[in-house]
């Protein structure tokens, strides 16, 4: 399977500004090089953070903008989203019987579970309010098939003090079930805009600086450097044998040789 991960768009309203970029036109850019070099995925994942304060028209602006990819796509929601105004730009995005944005995909790879770990007006995760449940009870229900799992919110620290205080809530508790299920193969997630991956406890996971704006890494100030770097997103090629992740920087940069096989 080739799946695209996307995350961190932060759409603002047509005619706004974020930081005194268009994020609709770096998610356009990035869209572009998709449709040119990567159009025979299987599926676009975003984790999150669609939209920058979760206006109906940044909503309404993405979902015009998605129009151009030629990729089918999944979309979760971050903590600068608003599940409402989300839910009436796209009706039909699959959620759970509490009304989380949560839902499961299966494939010849096995099982890609989507999580909605928003917890609104507030800027860490959450898998309370049945979220957990119904998480526990999807890893439980076919224990034998591979499982990804993709969120907005880390569900294991990334080592950045500054994410410590937006850490999903009971991570610790969450990743000790997860492990403990014995299917799950790989987590991908937003929130974070670095580049990041690793393992907790034998499960990998990874995440991408995203489209829209990035932060510099640090590990131990507070604070946070936000920059405009060239917008990137990853290629996951999973099979029976594992994940592999690609990242791609979406650039101006000009290509000066093409060396022949060999």
């Amino acid at each position: 399977m080739k799946l695209i991960h996307l995350t961190d768009l932060h759409l603002v309203p047509p005619g706004a500004m974020l930081f005194g970029f268009d994020p609709a036109e770096r998610l356009s850019k990035t869209i572009a090089r998709i449709n040119r070099d990567h159009a025979d995925a299987e599926l676009c994942v975003v984790t999150g953070d669609l939209t920058d304060e979760g206006d109906a028209a940044a909503y309404d602006l993405l979902r015009d903008v998605l129009q151009e990819l030629r990729v089918p796509t999944r979309l979760l929601l971050g903590n600068h989203d608003h599940r409402a105004n989300f839910l009436k730009a796209f009706p039909d995005e699959p959620r759970d019987r509490n009304g989380f944005v949560q839902s499961v995909h299966e494939n010849s790879a096995g099982r890609l579970i989507f999580l909605d770990t928003l917890v609104e007006g507030f800027g860490h995760g959450s898998l309370g309010d049945g979220r957990l449940e119904w998480l526990l009870a999807r890893l439980a229900e076919r224990s034998d098939v591979p499982v990804y799992l993709f969120a907005h919110h880390q569900l294991q620290p990334i080592g950045m003090a500054h994410f410590e205080p937006w850490n999903t809530e009971n991570w610790r508790s969450i990743m000790e079930a997860i492990v403990d299920a014995g299917n799950v193969r790989h987590i991908f997630h937003g929130h974070v805009h670095v580049d990041v991956g690793g393992t907790w406890s034998g499960i990998p996971f990874s995440a991408s600086r995203g489209v829209a704006h990035q932060i510099v890494p640090h590990f131990t100030r507070m604070d946070a450097e936000f920059v405009e770097n060239a917008p990137a997103f990853d290629v996951a090629l999973i099979d029976g044998d594992g994940v592999l992740v690609h990242r791609f920087e979406v650039s101006d940069k000009n290509v000066v040789a093409v060396s022949a096989a060999g």
